[in-house]
């Protein structure tokens, strides 16, 4: 890495640890178990080296790693002889603990990253190798190929194909029951509401206290901005706009507001977690929750055996959008440019894209693969989101946009629902972070 390089990625990295409490992302904080140690040092495992004595260090945020990713890691050093120490670190601290142990020289052999223009936080270029060439490429679907890419270059590695983003999980016979329609707008939605309230049923499970997950409601309007101002996301990541000058992005968070105000998310929003939402919806007590669209294929690959039937799904109609905001794949693993252990990390990269491999792991979560050696999916849970969408897609600004960070946008959200910030405060707050951060990377 140049010293100009160094300097500006200390830079950003400083920048950060100011703005951020640490990462945004899918998942909220949980298991703790963070091993800080650097990468283990090695040989290379490219010639005759003892694979036995090879450990490659793998970071991940808490509930990362399911189950089947640990017995594929078991079935690799089986093989190969070469470990894998898992490092798991909690999801509120990930992408500070991550930027720091890069920025130091001492990151770990495999990260899991987000991906696409939103990789740029992790400084790619001075931080991970280029995996374009890599024989497992070859085989991964388009929208996939398209997440793992940063400046052209595939960088990672994910396993799973386009999913459809986030929406809102409804109760299908608590809608029965009250004869309540799937909302196309917010005026909609503020009727069924009202009507839930009126009889006893909290609308929505909102789990503030994971700020993060305000974050990504925020995250779903970007096809409504790009569709208000065509061009938006390119503008975005070439800081040559702003959040403040987006309508949608006003109309969305003056309406989020307006919903905590009225008790469409309850009153005990605010001490609410994310990681209560299933038990909070099977309780009857809350008609809707915002989760991904794969939900129901996560609760089975964590062993739940909750009834999905009787769930469907629509976009949040804030702003009026039915557009989906989706994911061309999702979390990705990259190697560490510094790494001394690189041929071993692209083995274990290589071991994971083997057809009997992929077919474990795909028999196991049940994700849309990535990789065209098995079919494409979508479960029902999905299927409803898409149908009650107006077909139209976008990549959700959580990966489209660069700097993006739920955790730090979420915080600045809560902040105005406690009439600490107004919606145009929190979109020039958002605008100055990123300001810093491209000031620092030039």
């Amino acid at each position: 890495m140049s010293k100009k390089r160094a300097a500006s990625a200390l830079a950003i990295l400083m920048l950060l640890a100011g703005l951020v409490s640490g990462c945004g992302g899918n998942n909220n904080a949980g298991n703790t178990n963070d091993n800080t140690s650097p990468a283990t040092s090695g040989t290379d495992t490219s010639g005759t080296a003892d694979k036995k004595n090879v450990t490659i260090t793998l970071s991940a945020a808490s509930d990362w790693i399911k189950p089947v990713d640990n017995e594929i890691i078991e079935d690799f050093t089986k093989e190969t002889g070469i470990k894998v120490d898992v490092q798991v670190i909690p999801a509120d601290q990930y992408a500070s603990v991550l930027k720091a142990k890069l920025a130091s020289g001492e990151g770990p052999d495999l990260s899991i990253i987000w991906a696409e223009a939103n990789a740029a936080q992790f400084q790619p270029q001075d931080n991970f190798i280029d995996l374009s060439s890599e024989e497992w490429v070859g085989r991964m679907t388009e929208a996939a190929k398209k997440n793992s890419t940063y400046n052209g270059q595939v960088i990672g590695w994910g396993p799973e194909g386009e999913n459809a983003g986030w929406g809102l999980m409804y109760n299908k016979n608590i809608f029965e029951q009250y004869n309540l329609q799937v909302p196309k707008t917010y005026a909609e939605f503020t009727a069924i509401s009202d009507t839930l309230l009126g009889n006893g049923i909290t609308p929505v499970y909102e789990p503030l206290k994971d700020s993060w997950h305000s974050g990504i409601w925020f995250a779903l309007l970007g096809p409504a901005g790009e569709n208000a101002s065509a061009g938006l996301y390119q503008n975005l990541n070439n800081n040559k706009a702003t959040f403040d000058a987006v309508a949608p992005f006003v109309t969305f968070l003056d309406q989020y507001k307006e919903a905590y105000d009225k008790g469409y998310f309850g009153k005990d929003a605010l001490s609410n977690t994310y990681d209560k939402h299933m038990v909070s919806m099977e309780s009857g007590k809350y008609a809707m929750t915002m989760v991904p669209a794969n939900e129901d294929v996560q609760s089975k690959a964590k062993g739940e055996t909750y009834d999905f039937s009787k769930y469907g799904m629509f976009p949040a109609p804030f702003a009026d959008n039915q557009s989906l905001a989706v994911y061309d794949g999702s979390l990705i693993r990259v190697v560490n440019k510094n790494s001394k252990n690189i041929d071993a990390a692209k083995e274990y990269l290589s071991y994971i894209s083997r057809a009997d491999v992929l077919k474990k792991f795909y028999d196991a979560t049940g994700l849309n693969p990535a990789f065209t050696d098995l079919p494409q999916k979508q479960d029902e849970i999905e299927k409803s989101l898409r149908a009650n969408s107006d077909g139209t897609v976008n990549t959700i600004m959580e990966t489209g946009i660069k700097y993006w960070d739920n955790t730090v946008i979420g915080n600045y959200v809560v902040e105005m629902l406690l009439d600490g910030k107004s919606s145009l405060d929190v979109l020039k707050a958002v605008d100055k972070d990123r300001l810093k951060l491209f000031s620092a990377s030039e």
